[in-house]
This record gives structure tokens, C-alpha cells and sequence, in this order.
């Protein structure tokens, strides 16, 4: 409650509202409630509240100079020790922790605690999970769950199913927290590595249901597609299509369309093609531009019977409404449907061969004669459709996905 009332005035003050000399006559409060503050409206900012994320970064600069001017006892207490690390994991400014940490008595802080942290605030990503490897005992639940979180992504090189672990025992104890919010998130690309399509389903189920209108669910949508490329075949049209279901509709859309590109990128057409559909129904509900949605479409339909049609929509598109690596897409299909329509028809062999006049046959030496040269048209086609996948592999290879 007092985190929370303290949290109130300070947006008061903050933003220059008369009742801002209420909070400026308060005695400074100690570090763990000004943390306590700042995980408070990080879980604003989880929950989507618009005027939370602008906010935080004038909270984190006014923590920070209540840090350098609190007196050095007030670390004695192991609540506003442990704020510190919090802090510091969380966002807050690493130089002002190094000062602090600079300070604390030697048996103040275990040092494992204090090597982790030092290593994160150097970006030194090997010691970090060196010295988090295993944690120290006590430490309270939200400075654990912090600790499991910048380590996750180093640990899963090393050991993905730990890291799995430490992203569940955040869901666990951190429910409804930006640190739960980041947990889901990260999970996605691990479960992923080590092919756990269920568990990747679970994360981003829970997600779409809980976190959608948190400001970093674009990052969340980047990462879900990259999952569901590298699972391939093992998450079905239908299981994409109930993910789909559960984000608000103008951000389904969107990520049909990443689903199609990077299918293309990785030569699924038959999903580039499920994708690019849903992309243009959607387009077509949502009365949305669909140019986007048809390139993919008939991209996916090059080097099938659809070659023809695929050919005429390309032609037609406009040109003003794509980027650039969506422009060197167009180029590329545009050409090699080209070159697929225009491969001549090979007419079958039916013609007799003319009899030679006796007087020849009697007189000439028997001569070998070669069969007629066999076209082999689908093997033609299939090495230009191959030709055209390994170009736009090329060109959207560099553009990235």
C-alpha cells in the first residue's frame, strides 16, 4: 500500500501537478519501496495502460538519484540490499549500482550475487551464467525470478531444458508481471530449438490471452514466427490458425503475412501459400491494402499449375505499395514465371519414317540409326522452379526476414 501511495504522488510530482509539494515534503523513502514502485508500473506497462511506459524511464532517473543520495546505512538492511540487484537486473543505471555495490561490506551481500550483477552491467554474458549458475540461498522471490531472466537466453546455449525451468518458476511466481510477460516471450525461442511444440503452443496461448496489448507484443509476434518456421511441418495449418484466433484482428494480419514470407525464404510454399490466404481474406475483412498478401500468394504458386495466374497477378500489382526487398521479391518471381510460361511446348514424334527404295537398302551398309532426343519437360521445369527458389532464397536471404 505504501509503495502504491508513494507511486501516485511521484507521477504527481513528476508531471508538475500541484499536489506535488505533498510529495515533496515526504521523507525520502527507502530504496526497497522506490523499487517496489518501479515493479509496479512495469506491471502497468505489461497490462498495455498507455501512459505507463513513458513514465518509466522518469522513475528509473528519479530512483536513481534517490540511490546516490540515500546515507550508506540504509543498505544495511538486507530489503533495501537486495533492491539494489533488483534495480539493476530491471533496467536501472549500472554505474549508480557500481557505486553503491563499491561501498557494502564485505559480508554484506554474497559474492556471487554481486559478480552476477557486476557481469550483466558489463554485458559479459559467460559470466553471468558462471556466476548464476547456481544462486545464492535466501534471495528474495523477485530477485530470483530477475536473475533467471537475464540469464535465460546465455543458459539456453549451454542447457535449454534449465532455462526452460527458470522461464516456468518466473509464469510461476511472478504471474502477471512484466517478468512473466518477458518469460513467455523468451520461452518461445527455446522451446522451439529443442522442438517442444507443445510447450511453444502453451507460452504463446498464454500470452495472446493475457498479454496482448503490452507495447513489447510485436517483439512477441517476431519471435512466435521464427518458432513456427524453424518447427516446420510440426505445427499444423489448424494450430497456427487458433493461435491466430486469439490475437486482436489487426495484428493477425501481420503475422500471416511474416508466416508467408519466411515459408518463402525457407522454401515451404504449401505454407507461404496457407499463410498468404489468410493474409488476403483478412485483408479483404479488414478492408485492409492487400498487395502485400497477393505478391506471397502467387510467389507460392510459381513453378505450380498456377504458374499462368501467378504470372498475370504479379504483372499486375503495384509497384508504389511494396518496400524494397518486397520490390527485388517481385523481380525475381516476376522473372522466373517468365521463364516457366515461355518453355516451348515439346510436340510428341509421330511421324513414320519413309522406307528407303530397294535398290538403296541392297547397296548401302547397314547404318546405326540414334533415336530422337528425349525433352524431359517436368525435370526442365522443376530445375527453373528450383533456379527461382534459389533466387529469391538469395535476394530475401540479405533483406532478412
Amino acid at each position: 500500500m505504501r509503495a502504491r501511495r508513494y507511486l501516485f504522488l511521484l507521477m504527481l510530482g513528476l508531471f508538475g501537478f500541484p499536489q506535488a509539494q505533498v510529495w515533496a515534503d515526504m521523507p525520502p523513502p527507502e530504496p526497497y519501496l522506490l523499487v517496489r514502485s518501479m515493479r509496479m508500473l512495469q506491471d502497468q506497462v505489461a497490462s498495455g495502460k498507455p501512459e505507463a511506459l513513458p513514465m518509466l524511464n522518469r522513475v528509473l532517473a528519479h530512483i536513481s538519484r534517490q540511490f546516490k543520495e540515500a546515507k550508506p546505512d540504509a543498505w544495511d538492511k538486507p530489503a533495501n540490499a537486495y533492491a539494489l540487484f533488483i534495480y539493476l537486473l530491471n533496467g536501472g543505471n549500472p554505474d549508480v549500482v557500481r557505486g553503491i555495490i563499491a561501498t557494502l561490506k564485505p559480508d554484506q551481500v554474497d559474492p556471487k550475487l554481486i559478480a552476477g550483477s557486476l557481469a550483466y552491467a558489463d554485458g559479459d554474458a559467460l559470466r553471468i551464467v558462471e556466476s548464476f549458475q547456481e544462486l545464492p540461498p535466501n534471495l528474495p522471490t523477485e530477485l530470483n525470478a530477475s536473475i533467471y531472466l537475464v540469464t535465460a537466453s546465455q543458459l539456453a546455449s549451454i542447457d535449454a531444458i534449465t532455462a526452460l525451468k527458470r522461464l516456468d518458476y518466473i509464469r510461476l511466481n511472478a504471474p502477471g508481471t512484466l517478468l512473466e510477460e518477458a518469460a513467455l516471450r523468451r520461452g518461445l525461442s527455446i522451446a522451439a530449438d529443442i522442438g517442444e511444440k507443445g510447450k511453444l503452443i502453451s507460452l504463446a496461448r498464454n500470452y495472446l490471452q493475457r498479454f496482448e496489448r503490452s507495447p513489447y507484443s510485436e517483439d512477441f509476434f517476431r519471435q512466435l514466427v521464427d518458432a513456427l518456421l524453424k518447427l516446420k511441418g510440426k505445427v499444423s495449418d489448424e494450430e497456427i490458425r487458433e493461435l491466430a484466433a486469439l490475437a486482436w484482428p489487426g495484428a493477425r494480419m501481420p503475422f500471416y503475412l511474416r508466416i508467408a514470407r519466411g515459408s518463402i525464404v525457407n522454401g515451404d510454399l504449401a505454407r507461404a501459400r496457407f499463410a498468404s490466404e489468410e493474409a488476403a481474406e483478412l485483408a479483404a475483412t479488414l478492408k485492409a491494402d492487400d498487395t502485400q498478401a497477393k505478391l506471397y500468394l502467387a510467389v507460392s504458386n510459381v513453378g505450380s499449375d498456377e504458374t499462368g495466374e501467378a504470372s498475370r497477378i504479379l504483372s499486375n500489382l503495384p509497384k508504389d505499395r511494396l518496400h524494397g526487398r518486397d520490390l527485388k521479391l517481385l523481380e525475381a518471381a516476376t522473372a522466373m514465371a517468365g521463364k516457366i510460361t515461355a518453355q516451348p511446348e515439346v510436340m510428341p514424334v509421330t511421324a513414320e519414317p519413309q522406307a528407303s527404295p530397294v535398290s538403296e537398302i541392297s547397296t548401302r551398309p547397314p547404318q546405326k540409326i540414334n533415336p530422337p532426343p528425349v525433352i524431359d519437360t517436368e525435370d526442365a521445369m522443376i530445375t527453373e522452379t528450383r533456379k527461382k527458389l534459389d533466387a529469391i532464397d538469395a535476394i530475401l536471404g540479405k533483406a532478412g526476414k
